[in-house]
C-alpha cells in the first residue's frame, strides 16, 4: 500500500507545472496565430476549413512554403495550382477537380480571398 501511494505521489508531482495536455501535438491546428500578411492569414483560414481534411500537411505552411512548393505563384493566379484546381469550370487544359466529390466548393468570396492573397505576395 505504501508503494502504491508513493507511486501515485510521484506520478502526480511529475505532471505539475506542465502546460501541455494530450492534444498538445495538435497545437498548430488550434492555436495558430498570425504568421503573415492579413491576406495570407485569411487564405490560410479558408484552406484550413475547406482543404485540411485531405491536405492537412498545409496547416503548418508559411506563405513562402506555398510559393516554394509550387502551389501558388506570386501575382499569377493562372499559374497557382491552389487557385486553378479549385475552379469549377471543366473546360480548358489540365484538371480542375478540387474539392473532391461531396465536399463544398469555395464560395466566390473565398475564391476572391485566395486571389487577393496570391496578388499580394511580394
Amino acid at each position: 500500500m505504501k508503494l502504491f501511494l508513493l507511486t501515485l505521489i510521484l506520478l502526480s508531482s511529475a505532471a505539475c507545472g506542465r502546460l501541455e495536455n494530450s492534444s498538445s501535438q495538435d497545437r498548430a491546428l488550434y492555436l495558430r496565430g498570425p504568421t503573415g500578411s492579413t491576406q495570407f492569414n485569411a487564405a490560410a483560414a479558408i484552406l484550413a476549413r475547406k482543404c485540411s481534411e485531405c491536405h492537412g500537411s498545409w496547416s503548418g505552411y508559411s506563405e513562402s512554403d506555398f510559393v516554394q512548393s509550387g502551389l501558388v505563384s506570386a501575382h499569377n493566379i493562372d499559374a497557382s495550382k491552389i487557385y486553378f484546381r479549385n475552379q469549377t469550370a471543366t473546360s480548358g487544359p489540365g484538371p480542375r477537380n478540387m474539392p473532391s466529390q461531396g465536399r463544398p466548393a469555395l464560395t466566390s468570396g473565398e475564391t476572391q480571398s485566395i486571389v487577393d492573397w496570391i496578388n499580394s505576395i511580394p
